[in-house]
């Protein structure tokens, strides 16, 4: 049985599943959005574009377990595993060894739940491409996560999960995590480099995380939670406009749910998108264009966002399920 389905909502309606014991997740989004303490509700500092203010649902197929472990917020619904962690940074700079913290309290208050897996991680800091001591700050970021990565796992290379880094609007660094008791298969894009093994031009250490990761819940039922995907071919960024980006990213998207459809050997079918621009735009000709490739009747949330190259202007992430027929 697949633990959760996700959903978007009118953010005004968000209030009706706050009483939902099995609400695993509520995440919203915009920067005058409040903080909250309820574990299962998170905040991400980006606007949405079109106007329009829209939240995102993880209903639970258990009832949900929630507290607070070293400032890690979870709330556990009995087979998957919802963390949440902020961390202040005291000094741009030093975003390489604040990473690396966050990620051993998010392995540490997992493992104090059982759970053992991480299947999908969600990052968010601002100026993610702002340079302090000559470096990047998404590859310093890269740099924090990789030492927690070599510390925490054995085989790293094969159980690294599925990942977005994305520039946003508040301060501090803001993880989000998806854990489970079991591992899930790492899929790769055969149009693409593993993000592992780029080339040291784009930093002194590579990015850590597979381009999705498919879990089998059951013989029947999966998930496909997808990272963070943009108009990169090999290990190159491609494209210097939006709307040619974003055929190069629907691309992608297609070769990796085509890889884990023959892992799954089952339809997977989406079961929503986010999409991030870094420019200011009207989301009606990128729906539209999406439409065409996916259908019209996929969920999507338009989001305005800094991504984790200069260059890049569209990067798209989203869930698939799939069933047996």
């Amino acid at each position: 049985m697949i633990p959760f389905t996700a959903f978007y909502c009118d953010d005004a309606q968000t209030s009706q599943w706050l009483d939902h014991e099995c609400l695993l997740a509520l995440i919203r989004f915009g920067e005058r959005t409040p903080a909250a303490t309820d574990p299962r509700v998170n905040r991400i500092a980006l606007p949405e574009l079109g106007g329009t203010a829209t939240a995102e649902v993880w209903l639970g197929a258990r009832p949900v377990q929630t507290g607070i472990v070293d400032g890690v917020r979870y709330a556990d619904g009995g087979e998957i595993l919802f963390l949440q962690l902020t961390m202040d940074e005291e000094a741009p700079a030093a975003l390489s060894p604040l990473t690396a913290t966050a990620y051993r309290r998010l392995f540490a208050a997992a493992r104090a739940r059982d759970y053992r897996y991480f299947l999908r991680i969600w990052n968010y800091f601002p100026d993610i491409n702002r340079e302090y001591d000559g470096l990047e700050r998404y590859r310093a970021f890269c740099v924090g996560r990789h030492s927690a990565f070599l510390a925490e796992l054995a085989d790293l290379e094969t159980r690294l999960p599925a990942a977005s880094a994305v520039g946003a609007r508040g301060p501090g660094l803001r993880l989000c995590a998806l854990a489970g008791r079991e591992a899930g298969i790492q899929i790769e894009n055969p149009r693409q480099v593993s993000a592992f093994r780029y080339p040291r031009r784009y930093g002194p250490q590579s990015p850590s995380f597979s381009r999705a990761v498919l879990r089998s819940w059951g013989e029947r039922d999966f998930q496909l939670y997808i990272s963070g995907t943009a108009s990169v071919v090999g290990h190159a960024s491609q494209h210097p406009e939006p709307m040619t980006q974003l055929d190069e990213t629907l691309a992608n998207l297609e070769a990796v749910l085509d890889q884990a459809r023959q892992r799954a050997r089952v339809p997977l079918e989406l079961a929503l998108l986010r999409v991030y621009s870094r420019l200011d735009l009207d989301p009606a000709p990128l729906r539209q264009r999406i439409a065409r490739t996916f259908g019209a009747h996929v969920p999507l949330l338009f989001l305005h966002a800094d991504i984790c190259r200069r260059e890049l202007l569209v990067e798209i992430e989203g869930l698939a399920v799939g069933a047996a027929l």
